[in-house]
């Protein structure tokens, strides 16, 4: 977590505050700390960012440059993989619902996962319309690997639907299923990616006997790196990289031993907050203030919004920078926001003192945070890579007039 003052002072002097921190040096370690387990334990795995959890085209960017692939869920999210020099055979396009772009996508070579029937008779549709065409496609499954929910994503196995797709494609000669795609939510034990690829290979061994898939995709749901304060909250020893690494490439590996590197399929898994989280801080001010009826409230700058959505079910790592002499004591002080909501509570239970002008630090807000960030009361602020001591503009602070652009006056 940044911690340096003047690396701090400068950059809400040039920037204003709030603002979003990027450490590009220390997330380019980790990217390849990720790639390197993995590709360790299975010599044909890709790494497919996914945007939904930060699709800060900078980052997005990056991620092209150090080799890794897009997992886009909409069409927006395929436009900005677009707009940073994707090609479309480095797309993998998920999500219940795809736009208009993922024909487009399909019709130039892309992958694409299948949610649902309905977008499969759709799919269908589109193949015999372009019969010149070959198209390829992977179908997201809904499978149970022991979590402790029934998810709503992909094609159920169990009740027939599995087989109702395969006999839809069927009727498109030119339809043609390159891979499968697994992806369970709140499922982040090494035995779950266990259950994912066991589960896969069980599917590929009962309905593609013999036939060369060129992927597998295990989707995401990973620990990641994260400071000592927020890792106790999930308990002790959290697996590591190489832990669930192993563990997928003990399975794939003795299901592919007589395997050809060329006759093996690619292993893909789509790392979000697991590659980003830990590497995003957030720098709020404190406004001012408040004791009332024996509660300390401290307002920021800034709203429960702006931190994304793990701040909702955790306390957030938080680093403070005492700018003002006169200090106050807090006791069991709560961090509130800007906005008129008494729900808007960043932090619970801060004890030691602070001052307006003080700078709070919030650490491991890299997912789901300025992209989710509605134009509630305030629009969003901007967001800056650092490296070293080097600052760098890479989204500016939203203004009035780009908020009211879309609305007709």
């Amino acid at each position: 977590m940044i911690n340096n003052k003047q690396t701090i002072n400068n950059a809400l002097q040039l920037y204003g505050s709030p603002i979003y921190v990027f450490d590009k040096r220390a997330f380019i370690e980790n990217y390849r700390a990720f790639f390197s387990a993995m590709k360790t334990n299975y010599e044909k795995y890709e790494l497919s960012y996914s945007y939904k959890t930060n699709y800060a085209p900078y980052i997005c960017k990056l991620v092209k440059e150090l080799g890794g692939y897009a997992e886009v869920v909409s069409d927006m999210e395929y436009y900005i993989a677009k707009k940073v020099g994707y090609e479309d055979d480095h797309i993998i396009y998920n999500g219940p619902i795809k736009g208009k772009l993922g024909n487009e996508m399909l019709l130039n070579g892309g992958m694409l996962n299948v949610d649902n029937l309905d977008e499969l008779t759709r799919i269908v549709d589109l193949a015999k319309q372009n019969s010149k065409i070959n198209i390829k496609i992977g179908l997201r499954l809904n499978v149970d690997i022991g979590q402790s929910f029934v998810s709503r994503f992909g094609i159920d196995v169990t009740s027939g639907d599995f087989e109702k797709a395969l006999g839809l494609i069927q009727t498109a000669d030119n339809l043609d299923v390159q891979g499968i795609h697994i992806h369970v939510g709140q499922s982040r034990t090494v035995m779950a990616w266990t259950n994912r690829i066991k589960e896969a290979l069980k599917i590929i061994d009962k309905y593609f006997d013999g036939k060369k898939l060129k992927y597998i995709d295990l989707g995401s749901g990973m620990f990641g790196e994260m400071d000592d304060e927020l890792a106790i909250q999930f308990g002790k020893d959290l697996p590591k990289y190489l832990d669930y690494a192993q563990a997928i490439g003990m399975v794939i590996n003795e299901h592919y031993k007589d395997y050809t590197y060329d006759n093996k399929p690619i292993l893909f898994t789509e790392p979000g907050t697991t590659l980003i989280n830990h590497y995003i801080d957030f720098i709020a001010t404190v406004s001012s203030i408040k004791h009332i009826r024996g509660k300390d409230f401290v307002v920021l700058d800034c709203s429960k919004h702006n931190l994304g959505e793990i701040s909702y079910l955790k306390k957030l790592p938080i680093n403070v920078i005492h700018n003002n002499k006169n200090q106050e004591q807090i006791v069991d002080g709560e961090f509130v926001g800007y906005t008129c909501l008494e729900h808007d509570k960043m932090y619970i239970g801060y004890n030691g003192t602070l001052g307006t002008g003080d700078n709070i630090i919030f650490g491991n807000v890299g997912g789901y945070s300025n992209v989710d960030k509605p134009p509630f009361i305030l629009p969003n602020c901007a967001m800056i890579s650092m490296e070293g001591e080097s600052l760098e503009l890479i989204k500016e602070k939203e203004s009035f007039d780009y908020i009211l652009d879309t609305y007709v006056l």
